[in-house]
């Protein structure tokens, strides 16, 4: 049961993490360029990791414009990347699944105003599979079923974007790989819904989405980065973390994934220097991966 319940979660949620980096246009009618440019500088905010700062930014955008999903979603984000980047504690898995009601509330009203804004569908889908990842995580395995379920229903929309758009090629990449990868105890699932899977077409769209001119390409290769490691293929997980820690040098959570990434593919002088800032980049809440970079620095310094 729990091995069904985690695979769902993450089949039916993983694309969703480029919504943060590429809202769109089709929801707001912001009649001031204001709101947009608030809510970008927020973004980059939350990806340099200054949470502090985007949780500012969302809040007001949140009062300025209490329609507008999007403010919401990028805040409930903040205690998801908490949780899972910071040794998933409770605290912030309840502080995310209250932000995280907001914004459902408010996206479900958005999208009954405009059933046709694929941005809201991709912000649902998103926010139910990550309800579904925690709940799951929190051993609260009857909602992390449902709200999987749920998000499912909405992730099935995002297969009938623009197949030749940045946003479709992630979605199609996700599902080409995860479907392709089923368990075999788990295959009757993809057959019953009907799903096609291919593991080398998905990481061939996801490079795609990659590449692209947009901010979609950083979520695509948070997503590759991730699915490379888990097929054992470091080396190509580490050309996309290296890019994302480059355009971001304030992630901590980039920076320590690289350093780990270096030491995986074994070169350990490259991994030690990155353990070694990582360790020193003080004002961030996740101190964890400060004590880890440290241990580890330790660690490698006196195996060298």
């Amino acid at each position: 049961m729990k091995v069904a319940i985690g695979f769902i979660a993450f089949l039916f949620t993983v694309l969703p993490l480029y919504v943060m980096a590429n809202p769109g246009t089709e929801i707001v009618d912001a009649d001031s360029s204001g709101y947009e440019h608030q809510l970008d500088e927020g973004i980059d905010a939350f990806y340099q990791s200054d949470w502090e700062k985007a949780y500012t930014i969302f809040q007001r955008l949140q009062q300025a414009y209490p329609q507008d999903a999007r403010a919401y979603f990028f805040d409930a984000m903040i205690p998801f990347w908490q949780y899972y980047f910071g040794g998933k504690e409770p605290a912030a898995a309840r502080s995310f699944i209250e932000r995280s009601d907001k914004a459902l509330t408010v996206s479900h009203d958005a999208l009954e105003a405009n059933p046709s804004d694929t941005t809201i569908v991709l912000m649902l889908s998103g926010l139910y599979g990550y309800q579904s990842l925690v709940m799951a995580a929190e051993k609260d395995y009857r909602r992390a079923l449902q709200s999987g379920i749920i998000g499912f229903k909405y992730t099935r929309q995002l297969l009938k974007l623009d197949a030749n758009g940045p946003k479709a090629l992630i979605g199609k990449g996700i599902f080409y790989y995860m479907t392709g990868s089923v368990p075999d105890q788990l295959k009757w699932l993809t057959n019953f819904a009907g799903l096609p899977g291919d593991m080398e077409e998905g990481f061939q769209a996801l490079e795609q989405a990659a590449a692209s001119d947009s901010y979609v390409s950083n979520d695509a290769k948070i997503i590759l980065s991730y699915l490379y490691e888990r097929e054992g293929m470091n080396k190509p997980a580490l050309k996309h973390l290296r890019d994302l820690s480059a355009k971001y040098p304030k992630n901590i959570i980039f920076q320590f994934n690289t350093g780990r990434m270096y030491e995986k593919c074994g070169d350990l002088s490259r991994a030690k220097k990155r353990y070694k800032l990582v360790s020193s980049m003080e004002g961030h809440r996740l101190t964890s991966l400060r004590t880890e970079s440290a241990d580890r620095l330790e660690r490698l310094s006196v195996e060298k």
